[in-house]
C-alpha cells in the first residue's frame, strides 16, 4: 500500500451514479489505462466484487492519488460518460483554485530536489560578455519571448493567471502532484479561438525556462504551426533548430536524449495541410528532406522520436486528424474564463461594484454575448465599451442587446467623431476578409503587399489593441479576437465599395452570396458567424453610427443582398432555420425581419438559452405562421427547484430571470397571431415559471389553436398544468399527450373531458403510465363525452381490467367513438372475445386498430364471430404484427365470403404464408365480398 495524498474529487459520489453494468464496464477499462504501471498495484479479486464505494476506498488506498484522478476521468471519456468526466475537473479545478488563492502548492505526494535555476540578471551579465553556454542562452532568449508573450494580450489580469493555473493539474508535464514513472507522451488541448489554448502553450514553455516544469526535461521546442506553414520542404532538424544555427554540431547528442525533449506544438490547426497529408510518407530520419506536415505527422505518430512529450494545441476543426495520429492522447477541454472568471474581472476593471455588476448582468442577459466573454479578449472588449458609456451618462442596455451592436460600439469609441480613417478601416477590413476566407487569422509582411495594405494604415488599430503585432516577430498581425475578425469581415461587404474595388483585384475571397451558401459555410464555419455579422450591420442606426466616425457609408444594396442570399430563404432543416434566426435577430430591423418571416406557415424551433432571444424576435413577426414545433433543451432552460408540499412558490433561478421575457414574447403569439392553429412541445423541459407563462397564453380568448400535442416533458407537472389549461378551450379540436409517467395528468385529463365546452374531436393518449382507477376515471370521462369521435391509446399497458373497462365504455348508447387505436396495449386473444361483444353493439365504431398485439388465430377467430354479425359498422381493421399464421387467415377469409361491412383489412408482418395468401384470394373472388384494400 502506497502513502497517498487524498484525490481532489468525489471518487466515491461520482462511481455510485454509475448503473452496475456501467462500473463492470469502468472496471475493465481501468486495466487498459496507459499512465504508468499502478493498474497493477490493484487487487483484481477485491475489484471485481466491489460496489462504488467500495471501489473507490480501493483506488485511494492502493494507488496514487495524481494516477487515480487521470484515469478516471479517461475511463469516463471512453465510457462516453462526458457528464462525470466534467464534474471531476470541474472539482480539480476548484481544488487548483483553492490552492493559488492560499499561495501555496497542493500537496505533493512525492518529493524532488529543486535545481538552482542561474540568476537571471547574472545571466544577462554573461550573455553580454560572451561567456554563457548555448543551453542557458537558449533559455534566457526563451524566458525574455515567453514572458513577452504570456503578457501580450489587452487587460492582462489575475483571471488569466487563474485560468492558466487551473489546467496545471490537468497536464502531466507540470502537475506539481505527478508520480514518476510512465504517462501519456501527448497531451491535446483543444478549443475554440480564444480561450487560452496558446496561452497555456507558452506558460508552459516559461515554466520551462525558470524550471518549474515537474517533469524535467532538458531541452523543450516551441513549434509555432503558422510559422512552419510557410516552410518547404526541409529536413526535422533544419525544421527545429532553424533559429539556432550555434547548435548545429550538437544536434545528433540532443535528439538521441528524445526521452528528455518536449515538443510543444501549437496551433495545429493553422498548418493548412491538405486531408492526408500527415499521415502519409511518414519519416524516422531526422536528416531527410520532407514537406513540413509529414515531419510533424511523423512526430505525432511517434515514427520520429518516439520518446518525446508532446503538448498539441489546436482548434477542434483539427481533431478528427489528431485522432488518426496521436498515441492515447490525454484530451483537455481548454474553457477560458468560467463564470466566475467574468465576474471577478469586471470588478476588477470597472473599480465601482455597482456599475460592475450592472455592466456584468447585461452581458450576461445576452446569451450568446456571455458565451463569446468566456474568450478573455472579448471580455476586455465588453468591459472597455460599456465603462465608457457609463462614464458618459450613456444607457449601455442597447448595446449588449446584439454582438454586432456592441462590436460596432467598441470600434467607434476608440476615435474621435469624423476621424476621417475610411481608407485604414477599408484596409482593416480587407485584411479581415481575406484571413478569414483562407482560414488564417495571423498575417505576414507578404500579405499586406499583396492586398495592397500599407503598415501606416493598420498603425491606428494597432494603437488601440485592436490588431496585435507578434512580439516575437515583429513582421507579424493578428486580431484580438476571431470574432473580432469575423465582424471586420462582415463589415468588408457592408461597405459601400470605391472605384478602386470595381477594378477587380485578385482577392481570394468570395462574395456575399458565396459567404452565405451552406455549403461554403460547411467547408469553413469561421464564416457562419460572419455572416451574422453582416445582417447586423443592416441596421440604420449602425450604419449612422459607423458614417459619424469613420467618413464610411454603408452599401445601399445591402438589404437587397440579405434578401438573395440562400441563408434568408426557407430552407429545410433545423440548423438552417437557426442560422436565419440569429441572423435577423443581429439585424434588429422589424421590416426586413417581417419580409423574411412572411414565408413562413410552419416553424420547428429547438431552443435553449442562446437561441431563445432570436426565436422570440423573429417568431412574433411570423404574421402567417400556422404551425409551431418547440424543442425545449434542459441544459440550458433550467430546472426550478420543484415545489414543495405546501405549494410554496419555488425561487427562481438566475437564468430563469434571464429567458423570461424572450419566452414571454415568444409565446405573445398564440394571442396574437390567429391563424396559429397547430402546436407541437416535445422532448422538453419546461420550468414553472415556462409553464405558466405558455398556460396563459394558450389559454386566453385570443388563442385559436385546433391541434395541440405535447410529447415527453418534463417535470411531471408540466402535463398535468398545460393539459389544465385547455380546460373548456373551445377551439381545440386535437390533442395528443405523449410519454413520461402521466399518473398526474390523467385526473386533468378527466376534467378537459367533462367540461361542457370540450369540443375535441381527437384525443391521443400514448405510452402512459396509470392506475386501474385512473383507467375507470377515464373510461367513465370519455363515456361522457359527446364530442370525441378518434381515440389513440397506443403503447398503453391496458392490463385485463383497464381493457374490460373500455370496452364497458364503448358498449354504453350515449358513445360515439368511429375510429380507436389499441395499438401495442399488451392485449391477448382472451381480450378478442370481450371486444367483438363490443363490435355487435357499437353503432359508431368503423375503424379498429389492434397492430403489435399478439391476438394469434385463436383472437382472430373471436373478431370474425363479431364482425359476422349484421348490426356490426366496423369498415377497417388493423391486425399487422398480430401472430397471426394461415388459420387465421381461414377465419377470415370465411368472413370475407359472407356479407360484411369490413372494406379495409392489414395484415402485414404476419407469418401467413402461401397458404394463408391463397385462402384470401379465394375470398376476395366471391361476389358477397365487400373488400375494398388489403394490406
Amino acid at each position: 500500500m502506497v502513502s497517498s495524498t487524498q484525490v481532489n474529487f468525489n471518487l466515491q459520489a461520482l462511481l455510485e451514479q454509475l448503473s452496475q453494468d456501467e462500473l463492470s464496464k469502468f472496471k475493465s477499462l481501468l486495466r487498459t489505462v496507459s499512465l504508468g504501471n499502478e493498474a497493477q498495484k490493484i487487487p483484481q479479486k477485491e475489484v471485481d466484487e466491489a460496489d462504488g464505494k467500495q471501489l473507490a476506498e480501493i483506488l485511494i488506498s492502493h494507488c496514487h492519488s495524481y494516477w487515480t484522478e487521470l484515469a478516471t476521468i479517461q475511463v469516463f471519456e471512453k465510457m462516453h460518460r462526458m457528464d462525470l468526466s466534467e464534474r471531476a475537473k470541474d472539482e480539480l479545478r476548484e481544488a487548483a483554485l483553492k490552492s493559488l488563492n492560499k499561495n501555496k502548492p497542493l500537496s505533493l505526494g512525492i518529493t524532488r530536489k529543486e535545481r538552482e535555476p542561474l540568476d537571471v540578471e547574472e545571466m544577462l551579465e554573461r550573455f553580454k560578455a560572451g561567456t554563457l553556454d548555448n543551453e542557458n542562452r537558449y533559455r534566457l532568449i526563451l524566458k525574455t519571448k515567453f514572458r513577452e508573450m504570456w503578457q501580450s494580450w489587452p487587460g492582462d489580469s489575475k483571471e488569466v493567471r487563474v485560468m492558466a493555473e487551473r489546467y496545471r493539474m490537468l497536464i502531466p508535464f507540470s502537475n506539481p502532484r505527478m508520480l514518476p514513472g510512465p504517462f501519456s507522451h501527448t497531451v491535446v488541448l483543444h478549443s475554440p479561438a480564444g480561450l487560452g489554448k496558446t496561452t497555456l502553450a507558452n506558460k508552459l514553455m516559461l515554466d520551462w525556462t525558470e524550471d518549474n516544469l515537474i517533469q524535467k526535461f532538458k531541452y523543450a521546442f516551441y513549434l509555432s504551426c503558422r510559422e512552419l506553414s510557410r516552410l518547404g520542404p526541409c529536413s526535422f532538424a533544419e525544421m527545429v533548430f532553424r533559429d539556432w544555427p550555434e547548435w548545429q554540431e550538437d544536434i545528433p547528442h540532443i535528439l538521441a536524449q528524445a526521452q528528455r525533449i518536449l515538443f510543444v506544438i501549437d496551433g495545429f490547426d493553422e498548418l493548412g495541410a491538405p486531408p492526408g497529408a500527415l499521415i502519409q510518407d511518414l519519416c524516422g530520419d531526422w536528416e531527410q528532406q520532407k514537406p513540413v506536415p509529414v515531419l510533424l505527422g511523423s512526430l505525432l505518430k511517434r515514427k520520429m522520436l518516439p520518446k518525446a512529450a508532446l503538448l498539441v494545441t489546436t482548434r477542434p476543426r483539427a481533431l478528427r486528424d489528431l485522432r488518426f495520429l496521436a498515441e492515447q492522447p490525454i484530451y483537455i477541454r481548454v474553457e477560458g474564463f468560467l463564470e466566475e472568471d467574468r465576474r471577478a474581472y469586471f470588478l476588477r476593471r470597472f473599480g465601482d461594484e455597482d456599475q460592475a455588476m450592472r455592466a456584468f448582468e447585461l452581458m450576461r442577459s445576452n446569451a450568446a454575448l456571455f458565451q463569446l466573454g468566456s474568450a478573455p479578449a472579448v471580455c476586455w472588449i465588453v468591459c472597455t465599451t460599456l465603462k465608457l458609456q457609463m462614464e458618459k451618462g450613456e444607457d449601455p442596455a442597447p448595446t449588449c442587446l446584439t454582438s454586432t451592436g456592441l462590436f460596432l460600439r467598441f470600434l467607434c469609441s476608440q476615435f474621435p467623431q469624423g476621424a476621417q480613417l475610411r481608407g485604414a478601416l477599408r484596409a482593416l477590413s480587407l485584411l479581415a476578409a481575406q484571413g478569414l476566407w483562407a482560414q488564417m487569422s495571423v498575417f505576414h509582411g507578404e500579405d499586406l503587399e499583396r492586398l495592397g495594405v500599407q503598415e501606416s494604415d493598420l498603425r491606428p488599430f494597432l494603437d488601440r489593441d485592436i490588431l496585435c503585432q507578434d512580439r516575437a516577430s515583429k513582421g507579424c498581425y493578428s486580431f484580438i479576437h476571431l470574432s473580432f475578425q469575423q465582424f471586420l469581415t462582415a463589415l468588408f461587404y457592408a461597405l459601400e465599395k470605391e472605384e478602386e474595388d470595381r477594378d477587380g483585384h485578385a482577392w481570394d475571397i468570395g462574395d456575399v452570396q458565396k459567404m452565405l451558401t451552406r455549403e461554403e459555410r460547411l467547408k469553413n464555419p469561421d464564416l457562419i458567424q460572419a455572416g451574422r455579422f453582416f445582417f447586423g450591420l443592416a441596421n440604420e442606426k449602425r450604419a449612422k453610427e459607423l458614417e459619424a466616425t469613420f467618413g464610411c457609408q454603408m452599401s445601399p444594396e445591402i438589404k437587397q443582398e440579405l434578401l438573395r442570399c440562400d441563408v434568408s430563404r426557407k430552407n429545410g432543416t433545423v440548423a438552417d432555420l437557426k442560422e436565419l434566426l440569429c441572423c435577423l435577430y443581429e439585424s434588429q430591423e422589424d421590416e426586413l425581419v417581417k419580409e423574411v418571416m412572411a414565408q413562413f406557415k410552419e416553424i420547428s424551433l429547438h431552443l435553449n438559452a442562446v437561441d431563445i432571444a432570436s426565436s422570440s424576435f423573429c417568431v412574433k413577426h411570423c404574421r402567417n405562421l400556422q404551425k409551431m414545433a418547440l424543442q425545449v433543451i434542459k441544459e440550458t432552460l433550467p430546472e426550478n427547484v420543484a415545489a414543495s408540499e405546501s405549494n410554496a412558490e419555488p425561487e427562481r433561478s438566475q437564468d430563469d430571470q434571464d429567458m423570461l421575457p424572450f419566452w414571454t414574447d415568444l409565446c405573445s403569439i398564440f394571442g396574437s397571431n390567429k391563424d396559429l392553429m397547430g402546436l407541437e412541445i416535445n422532448n422538453s423541459f419546461l420550468s414553472a415559471s415556462l409553464v405558466k407563462i405558455l398556460c396563459e397564453q394558450i389559454a386566453s380568448d385570443n388563442c385559436h389553436l385546433q391541434r395541440v400535442v405535447f410529447k415527453n416533458l418534463s417535470p411531471a407537472d408540466a402535463h398535468r398544468n398545460l393539459c389544465l389549461a385547455l380546460r373548456g378551450h373551445k377551439t381545440v379540436t386535437h390533442l395528443t399527450l405523449q410519454g413520461n409517467d402521466q399518473k398526474d395528468m390523467l385526473p386533468a385529463l378527466c376534467e378537459v373531458l367533462r367540461h361542457p365546452e370540450c369540443n375535441l374531436r381527437y384525443l391521443g393518449l400514448v405510452s402512459c403510465s396509470a392506475t386501474t382507477q385512473q383507467w375507470a376515471d377515464l373510461s367513465l370521462a370519455l363515456e361522457a363525452n359527446q364530442s370525441l369521435m378518434c381515440v389513440n391509446l397506443s403503447d398503453n399497458e391496458l392490463l385485463d381490467e383497464g381493457a374490460k373497462l373500455l370496452y364497458t365504455t364503448l358498449r354504453h348508447p350515449k358513445c360515439f367513438l368511429q375510429r380507436l387505436s389499441l395499438e401495442n396495449c399488451h392485449l391477448t386473444e382472451a381480450n378478442c372475445k370481450d371486444l367483438a361483444a363490443v363490435l355487435v353493439v357499437s353503432r359508431e365504431l368503423t375503424h379498429l386498430c389492434l397492430a403489435k398485439n399478439s391476438l394469434k388465430d385463436t383472437g382472430v377467430k373471436f373478431l370474425c364471430e363479431g364482425l359476422s354479425y349484421p348490426e356490426c359498422k366496423l369498415q377497417a381493421l388493423v391486425l399487422w404484427n398480430c401472430d397471426i399464421t394461415s388459420d387465421g387467415c381461414c377465419s377470415l377469409a370465411k368472413l370475407l365470403q359472407e356479407k360484411s361491412s369490413l372494406s379495409c383489412l392489414d395484415l402485414g408482418l404476419n407469418h401467413i404464408g402461401v397458404t394463408g395468401v391463397k385462402v384470401l384470394c379465394e375470398a376476395l373472388s366471391k361476389p358477397l365480398c365487400n373488400l375494398r384494400c388489403l394490406w
